[in-house]
């Protein structure tokens, strides 16, 4: 079965290099954001996520959440080193659009 976990987001701002757009975190939205997690002081693998659950408006950029996520590639892919209180970076691409941590598993 595949992992969930918890965890708080703090989105770049467009002049940090963020987006440009705000984005909506919960699976009722117009459609799933799939960026990637990369764990800071990790191996630097990129891991697969989607947001599931969050705010019940747009996040802008600039502004911060807790959401839940879903671990897309499990058990394929290990998911370990996004354990509670790991800090990672949010990618589009090669682009780090925010950071955060794991408050739950």
């Amino acid at each position: 079965m595949a992992g969930y976990a918890k965890v708080w987001v703090n989105f770049l701002s467009t002049e940090q290099g963020g987006r440009r757009a705000p984005i909506y975190l919960g699976a009722d939205g117009p459609g799933l954001y799939r960026p990637h997690f990369r764990v800071r002081g990790g191996n630097g693998e990129y891991l697969g996520i989607e947001f599931v659950d969050g705010p019940t408006d747009w996040v802008k950029p600039g502004d911060s959440a807790d959401a839940a996520v879903h671990f897309v590639y499990e058990p394929t892919v290990c998911y370990d080193a996004l354990a509670v209180g790991a800090e990672f970076d949010v990618l589009e691409g090669s682009r780090v659009v925010g950071v955060g941590h794991v408050t739950r598993r």
